[in-house]
């Protein structure tokens, strides 16, 4: 909950959504050199500082201390009662406490610019400005959801530039995430960003809008589809539909889903985030032209072929009305989808050039390696064993036992 002068404003957010806001890359050398500023006194409570011991430590306590080289090892970063701590005090606990951090966070941030100088993109301090509105309004809208009362919010909250700072400061602080690792953020985000835009306005056609459109306001299909065993039963299938026999009686003969079959294949129409049905199948559907026969689709343990029989617009919305928010929609899903298969790009290049030096940080790195590929392993085994699991439920049909009513079209 955050508070400023007194008022107590009723939000609260899902820390979980807006950090997938957040966290989507890891500024420059010089706001990572902050990071020092900001736990010094925390270091000075360590052990191993040059100590003034004995009778002429209060005399060694007046005395100025040395002043090495700014940027060598024995340069003085403080002193507390006639102690020094250096630089060469000061690098190791860094390296080893936020040292890989930062180190991926410029690599990542190196390689989004030499990117965009093959690309002859520049980015400027008003890019990176306009990268943290964003980033801000995202996450204000984040705190959108509910109220604090656990009802739905219907206008935004509007906060102040203090409590937005407020905001972001509890984000980080429970991601363990410094403010200079949220710059690096915003410059890697801008570069992407800056790089993804002119693709993506080059492919928002008025046809992509109006897809957008119906997948969002409840366009609805119907769908007669036939359920094979094997390539064998598919090349049946194939080999009657040629001899022009329609869909509908080769559903009748031969599909596997003898619940549809006798109403030539047909599917209760559904729309595109109807959760009844395989992502697989509808994913093929929602991609057809009106009486187009699909090639063999495979899911799980059968093989399907569908025909599009029918599209049903949207019942309760004109495209003409929600165009403009509708395209806006668009345009950012597919901005953040570039912005993330470039930052993908960047990681694989990363894995495959990047030599770690220091050992410190090369040990850790090889850690982080080593979980990470023991997490994938993990997930694969897990899925596996849930495919195992659910294969009996999966060979049934698509459809479930009895017809189920199909969800209404919705306006916002």
């Amino acid at each position: 909950m955050i508070t400023s002068g007194g008022r107590n404003p009723k939000f609260q957010f899902d820390i979980q959504v807006a950090v997938s806001i957040l966290v989507a890359s890891l500024a420059d050398v010089l706001t990572v050199k902050r990071l020092v500023t900001v736990i010094i006194l925390g270091l000075l409570a360590l052990p191993g500082c040059h100590s003034a011991a004995g009778p002429q430590g209060a005399a060694l306590s007046n005395l100025p201390p040395p002043n090495p080289p700014a940027g060598s090892a024995d340069e003085v970063i403080a002193t507390v009662q006639g102690d020094v701590i250096t630089r060469r005090d000061l690098d190791p606990v860094l390296i080893e406490g936020y040292g890989l951090n930062a180190l991926l966070a410029l690599v990542q941030l190196d390689l989004v610019e030499q990117e965009a100088a093959r690309q002859h993109v520049a980015v400027t301090p008003g890019d990176v400005a306009n990268e943290r509105a964003i980033t801000m309004d995202n996450l204000r809208r984040a705190t959108e959801q509910i109220e604090s009362s656990g009802q739905p919010t219907t206008e935004p909250e509007n906060l102040s530039p203090e409590q937005e700072n407020q905001l972001l400061d509890q984000l980080l602080a429970q991601q363990h995430v410094s403010r200079a690792e949220f710059n690096v953020i915003l410059h890697v985000n801008a570069y992407l960003r800056k790089i993804a835009e002119p693709k993506v306005n080059a492919n928002l056609t008025e046809e992509a809008i109006r897809r957008q459109f119906n997948a969002m306001y409840g366009e609805k299909v119907v769908v007669h589809y036939i359920r094979c065993n094997n390539m064998s039963e598919v090349a049946d299938v194939r080999r009657d539909l040629a001899a022009g026999k329609s869909f509908e009686d080769v559903a009748r003969a031969r599909s596997l889903d003898r619940y549809t079959a006798a109403s030539g294949g047909e599917l209760p129409p559904f729309t595109l985030f109807d959760d009844r049905f395989p992502p697989e199948f509808k994913q093929v559907v929602f991609n057809m032209k009106v009486g187009e026969v699909s090639d063999a689709v495979q899911i799980h343990t059968f093989i399907y072929i569908a025909k599009l029989v029918d599209v049903i617009p949207p019942a309760h919305a004109r495209y003409e009305d929600y165009r403009d928010v509708v395209k806006k929609e668009l345009y950012d899903s597919l901005v953040q989808a570039a912005m993330k298969a470039m930052r993908d790009e960047l990681a694989n290049k990363a894995l495959g050039s990047l030599r770690i030096r220091n050992p410190v940080l090369a040990k850790q790195w090889a850690e982080r390696m080593d979980n990470k590929n023991g997490q994938i392993r993990d997930e694969n085994q897990i899925r596996q064993e849930l495919d195992k699991q659910h294969a009996p439920a999966r060979s049934g049909p698509i459809t479930p036992a009895a017809p189920p009513a199909t969800r209404p079209a919705t306006a916002p």
